[in-house]
């Protein structure tokens, strides 16, 4: 991992969960490249997520997917308000 990849996820550990809202620290959700189960994605398409909505057997997004669901969101949306809370309007999605 490069210098400014690591300073990226750092930077989205410290937002909130975009699902849910818990405060930070959250974890980094790597989006998986054409969902190919076991591969992590680019480290600059990550999201932030607490433990819940990351890795919980119900909610979390390596489970059954509730809160995206409830939410009506996908990872690809979730990543662009993500760069959008990071870098600002002219560079989000």
């Amino acid at each position: 991992m490069t210098k400014s990849e690591s300073d990226h996820i750092e930077r989205v550990k410290s937002l909130p969960c975009c699902l849910c809202g818990s405060s930070a620290p959250s974890d980094a959700h790597h989006i998986l490249e054409g969902r190919i189960k076991g591969r992590r994605g680019n480290h600059f398409c990550t999201i932030p997520l607490c433990k819940d909505c990351h890795q919980g057997e119900r909610n979390g997004i390596h489970g059954r997917q509730i809160m995206l669901k409830l939410k009506k969101q996908t990872e690809l949306n979730l990543l662009g308000e993500t760069i959008e809370r990071l870098y600002g309007r002219r560079y989000g999605c």
